[in-house]
């Protein structure tokens, strides 16, 4: 490792004391949140320890379905209740009551990240970890001549706005529709994709992309089963898909029950579609060296806390360092894409440039200038 001065060297060594993945704590997509626990027993000790390790043993099975594709998780073997201890790191408990028998309470687990990831290449699974920035749902009903998203009497709205959180890797924002969402874009310029006022509406939220999804209602639910066409878009500076789907009322399903599992398994198709695109294999890492331009201390720290935290990134090791350029080796399990896609996530901009190679910055940064400094005067003493 060369040194160009000792300010740089006080800057590898925050580097490397603190860029180790795990020191920042459990990433996100490990943490599951929400379990609520309801237990009877003998006596009350006895229901609280019977409701702490049901809830950990859920919270294993929700990790699992966030973090493993459908084909992953059907051909996963189950594991032993007794087992889920092994990956747990800690957990918390909150809104606690107890009986003499009965034990409720909502639990939040933590997982250990190395742990989970040693059974899942231990069992050849691959699996996604990569957490996705927010997206806002945009739920639109009707046909193109007549689309409705904020007015009344849009049903595909209210079974978006009444979903409870997800879990997954993608978290899924309905906006609230109020005075700035009416405002920032109507149903017309969020059929025809139209960026700007779109990201105006994302913005407000924390997010980057938003699902334009549209449902068509055909059929009289009077005279017989109704069909719902549901089209649904994801726009975003770094991808853009359509999916079209169908949804038949089943017997006695009523309205509401048929759209809500319509924006269910939309909501699944977006997380599964993410999965896909960031799946990780065993044995699948590689490294590449990155070059890093820096305007200064607080840029470089911003990318070394931001770095600490990117999915898949399992080493990260500096190769030279100075006040306006420094090159890091990336160690990392996944394509070059997904890292790329990943990066995005943690607010670092990845990309190749044919002539100096791979570079990265922070998302919206300006480019420092990096270039030479120019000869030092004649008789000048040069600088050490």
């Amino acid at each position: 490792m060369r040194f160009h001065s000792a300010a740089s060297a006080v800057l590898v060594g925050i580097f490397l004391v603190t860029a180790a993945r795990g020191v920042l704590g459990a990433p996100e997509a490990f943490i599951v949140r929400g379990i609520l626990v309801d237990v009877t027993a003998e006596a009350a000790t006895g229901a609280r320890d019977a409701a702490h390790a049901q809830g950990q043993a859920e919270a294993f099975q929700r990790l699992m379905a966030r973090l493993l594709p459908r084909d992953e998780l059907a051909g996963m073997q189950p594991i032993e209740p007794g087992r889920v201890v092994e990956f747990v790191s800690d957990f918390e408990v909150a809104a606690e009551r107890t009986s003499d028998v009965r034990y409720l309470a909502e639990i939040t687990v933590r997982f250990n990240e190395e742990a989970v990831r040693r059974f899942l290449a231990s069992n050849g699974l691959a699996h996604a970890e990569t957490q996705s920035k927010p997206v806002v749902v945009v739920p639109i009903f009707g046909a193109a001549d007549s689309p409705r998203l904020w007015e009344e009497g849009n049903p595909w709205w209210a079974a978006w706005a009444t979903r409870p959180p997800g879990g997954g890797l993608v978290p899924l924002v309905v906006p609230l529709g109020d005075l700035g969402d009416i405002g920032a874009v109507n149903a017309r310029q969020a059929l025809s994709g139209e960026m700007e006022p779109l990201n105006g509406l994302a913005r407000r939220y924390g997010a980057d992309d938003v699902l334009i999804t549209q449902a068509i209602q055909q059929g009289d639910p009077a005279l017989g089963p109704v069909t719902l066409q549901i089209g649904t878009s994801r726009f975003g500076r770094r991808q853009q898909n359509t999916t079209i789907e169908t949804f038949v009322q089943a017997e006695g399903e009523d309205l509401l029950a048929l759209y809500a599992r319509a924006a269910d398994i939309v909501s699944e198709g977006v997380q599964e579609d993410w999965k896909q695109r960031n799946l990780l294999r065993p044995g699948q890492a590689q490294r590449i060296t990155v070059a890093v331009p820096l305007s200064g201390l607080n840029e470089w720290l911003k990318i070394r806390r931001s770095l600490g935290g990117v999915a898949g990134v399992q080493r990260s090791d500096v190769v030279t360092l100075s006040r306006t350029r420094s090159e890091v080796d990336i160690s990392f399990v996944g394509d070059e894409q997904q890292l790329v896609l990943a990066m995005a996530q943690s607010d670092l901009d990845l990309s190749y440039d044919e002539a100096e190679g791979w570079l990265l910055r922070v998302t919206g940064a300006p480019v420092p200038n990096t270039s030479a400094p120019s000869a030092p005067a004649p008789n000048a003493p040069a600088s050490e």
